[in-house]
């Protein structure tokens, strides 16, 4: 696995430690090309941790649709106000390492922290020659979800072995063209009457998320789908009933910029699944 470096430099001239400066949450912007001027797009979450922090980095090449998701990994030196991050990985739709290619970042990164017009920036350079600027965004954020790829608790092997023995219905097919598409916006929402409906959602077998509550108000992520496998399975997982059974969804899913509406409905002895056909 290839590692890279990439060090963030917090501008002592405005008075400002690292420690005194929340950098926990999603910070969004540009990496502009020096000679092209041509703009790719970054998205940055950083989670903390004390000294230590991980992340998601995701990187996006307009021009080619490439969209990498980068699972990083730091820490910070308050002394020195010098912040380190390590790449654990890259990311293609969750499949893993994905080795050297367009649209992936390398390199050093130099960034500065300031302050202008209320807004937190860190802005800087890469030696591959782009200019970075990242604005932290507030809340809320729309968050990339992967599989874990942990070792379950005693209860969710136990509702993971209820999933297999339930029967897997398939609600709806969509199909994802293009060999660059490694990620899906998904929306949920309560199909009916709000009845306190709660709901795990299952990618290829890998929980994503858990006990979800159902409302009229959109439980809204982006899911990293694995291009290796011909279909991706995304099971929606009946916790319990509600008050008015059974337990029923509406899935907006938006893939190449168009948007499916998939009613989906569980109970005790079904899932429901959505299949994600990769196609050339």
């Amino acid at each position: 696995m290839r590692w890279s470096l990439v060090v963030l430099l917090l501008w002592s001239g405005y008075g400002f430690a690292l420690r005194a400066q929340d950098l926990t949450g999603q910070w969004t912007g540009n990496a502009t090309d020096d000679v092209s001027e041509k703009k790719q797009r970054l998205v940055l979450n950083i989670s903390s941790g004390d000294s230590s922090f991980g992340g998601v980095l995701h990187w996006y090449v307009p021009e080619t649709h490439i969209i990498r998701h980068i699972l990083i990994s730091g820490r910070y030196y308050g002394k020195d106000s010098i912040l380190t991050i390590r790449e654990d990985s890259i990311l293609s739709g969750g499949a893993g390492a994905e080795p050297a290619g367009e649209g992936r970042p390398a390199g050093f990164f130099v960034l500065y922290y300031k302050r202008i017009n209320h807004k937190d920036i860190l802005q800087g350079h890469w030696t591959g020659g782009l200019d970075i600027r990242l604005e932290k965004k507030a809340p809320p954020f729309i968050p990339l979800v992967l599989p874990s790829h942990k070792k379950l608790d005693s209860a969710q092997q136990r509702q993971y072995e209820s999933m297999q023995n339930r029967q897997s219905l398939v609600a709806a097919t969509v199909p994802v063209h293009g060999n660059e598409i490694d990620s899906i916006k998904i929306a949920l929402y309560d199909n009916g009457e709000i009845d306190g409906d709660s709901v795990s959602l299952y990618l290829n077998n890998e929980l994503l998320i858990q006990h979800q509550r159902l409302t009229d108000q959109a439980k809204t992520l982006i899911i990293a789908i694995d291009r290796s496998i011909p279909i991706n399975k995304l099971v929606l997982f009946a916790e319990n009933m509600g008050k008015l059974p059974p337990n029923t969804a509406l899935m907006e899913v938006t893939v190449h910029g168009k948007t499916y509406n998939i009613f989906l409905s569980a109970d005790y002895r079904r899932n429901a699944t959505v299949e994600f056909t990769m196609q050339e």
